[in-house]
């Protein structure tokens, strides 16, 4: 709960007029431009003001431009209904979706407000089988002068249909007026005066819900607009490779699907709200990358190295694909599975092949792979996938492999197995010194640009600071259809630009005997 230092407002008059309930109001250091910025993109990104909600889907926008004239946008799935897929009789919390009208306000009495926005959005929230999908209009409106207006107006006609996630009246607004900030309600049945939703606004306190959601929405739209002002730059940007949409649409499939099972079963001393929700968000990441790469289910496997868990094996097998997941040491979890899960999980460490061709085979090699605790590259069928998550001592060697890939870098080793720390990429201008995560990343980056690799990056919504994901399934042109011994000579060739992969093997072995990491 967020505990505020300001004074109630809802015994005063709202500068919005009088059938408006005034509730918190901040001095600020901020102009009305960056207070416009901040909230246009506060408006396309609502998660901004809730954790309960997903995304926004723009349905339509009108934007008053007397310099560069009037523009319209409807988007072609305004008229379409959400789904979903689940296993069981679930229904989607749909609250009528066909409405796309925009909605409107009565005038304000003293400011002349004209329009500079309006936009219809579609809210989507983190589970739609319980908090309802809804659209909602937001109007930003300004005097061309030093005031402006945000209002949210949900598409719902009464207090009982308001979603959890929102305060049960007809408007939102938040004013930029001389400096100040302040966030107003408009409540249900406003058309009469001291009406019984004005009543009960003017009576509520700091500890009623509307008015905590009420200072929340004024901290974010100031904070945002500072940020502004400071020149706030945003350090990560998502969906580059998988559109948000069906990222985040397939991620509520399986939530749906898998969570809750999971989070009551948990097998592992790990939490199983880190782990659980991470792997069905890469899992749907994954699963919505192979289909814009036309990946076919019964056309290619994957291999999930160093799989730990098992859970994204798990999800990715019940979900219609086929694959395997290796790790060097099995994990209580794997006894949670379904029999046709559990086969395709081997305790097994991983080799390259070829440094098997390299060196002769030490003997405690050669009695490893006879008792079939070693998986080696040569093994994998020609349509494998790779799959490294948080994969520590492979991430260097997933786009060495040569099959497409996709690895999500956390610990920091080198290609003999044993731990170390990149230096920051050479000839590039660091605001500020990047990260042991950051070197990493790019240098898994780097040795994936030197095999010849068409590489893509994306920065995953998971619950995870170590989120960077590189990938391909393309080499460059020049070299797909490269000569076997070619390939062998650059493979061998970036091996001794990395120092050599000398005992490799033999530290992959010691894992089998050490504790599992809890990442």
């Amino acid at each position: 709960m967020e505990h505020s230092d300001k004074n109630l407002l809802t015994a005063n008059v709202s500068k919005l007029g009088p059938c408006w309930v005034p509730i918190y109001e901040s001095p600020v250091g901020f102009n009305v431009q960056h207070f416009e910025a901040a909230m246009l993109n506060i408006i396309h990104q609502p998660n901004i003001n809730s954790t309960v909600i997903m995304r926004a889907d723009i349905l339509r926008e009108n934007v008053f431009d007397p310099d560069e004239g009037d523009t319209t946008f409807t988007s072609k799935i305004a008229n379409e209904i959400p789904e979903f897929q689940t296993d069981d009789d679930s229904k989607l919390l749909l609250r009528d979706l066909k409405d796309i009208k925009v909605r409107q306000i009565p005038d304000v009495p003293d400011i002349q407000f004209t329009k500079r926005h309006e936009i219809v959005r579609r809210v989507i929230p983190r589970n739609p089988f319980k908090d309802y999908i809804i659209n909602q209009t937001c109007l930003m409106l300004t005097d061309n002068k030093k005031n402006s207006l945000v209002v949210y107006i949900p598409h719902i006609d009464s207090v009982e249909e308001t979603p959890y996630y929102l305060p049960p009246v007809y408007g939102i607004g938040i004013l930029y007026n001389d400096f100040k900030v302040s966030v107003h309600y408009l409540p249900f049945g406003f058309e009469t005066p001291n009406g019984k939703e004005f009543t009960l606004l003017k009576s509520m306190t700091e500890q009623d819900r509307p008015i905590r959601i009420a200072l929340r929405l004024l901290s974010t739209a100031t904070k945002h607009s500072q940020g502004r002002k400071a020149g706030y730059e945003k350090r990560v940007n998502h969906d580059l490779v998988v559109p948000q949409t069906n990222f985040q649409n397939q991620y509520i499939t399986l939530k749906k699907k898998y969570s809750d099972y999971f989070m009551n079963n948990w097998g592992e001393s790990t939490d199983p709200r880190k782990h659980v929700f991470e792997d069905i968000a890469i899992a749907a990441f994954i699963i919505e990358y192979w289909k814009l790469n036309s990946f076919e289910p019964e056309k290619f496997e994957f291999r999930d190295l160093g799989c730990g868990n098992g859970l994204l094996v798990h999800i990715l097998i019940s979900e219609g694909y086929k694959g395997k997941g290796i790790d060097a040491r099995a994990r209580k979890s794997w006894a949670l599975y379904p029999s046709e899960v559990q086969n395709c999980l081997l305790e097994q460490i991983i080799v390259p092949q070829i440094l098997l061709d390299q060196q002769p085979m030490p003997s405690d090699v050669a009695a490893s792979i006879q008792k079939q605790q070693i998986s080696t590259t040569a093994e994998f069928p020609k349509n494998t996938f790779i799959i490294g998550n948080h994969s520590d001592e492979l991430s260097c060697w997933v786009p060495l492999l040569g099959y497409p890939f996709i690895v999500i870098p956390c610990c920091s080793f080198g290609i003999n197995g044993v731990r170390k720390r990149y230096p920051p990429r050479k000839n590039m201008a660091y605001k500020t010194p990047p990260s042991t995560y950051k070197a990493l990343v790019d240098h898994v980056e780097d040795i994936a640009l030197m095999n010849g690799w068409l590489v893509q990056k994306e920065m995953l919504r998971i619950p995870s600071t170590r989120n960077a994901a590189i990938m391909s399934c393309k080499k460059i042109p020049v070299l797909t259809n490269e000569p076997e011994h070619i390939k062998r000579i650059r493979l061998l060739d970036i091996i001794a630009l990395e120092g050599g992969a000398d005992g490799w093997v033999e530290n992959s072995i010691n894992l089998m005997k050490s504790e599992p990491k809890k990442h």
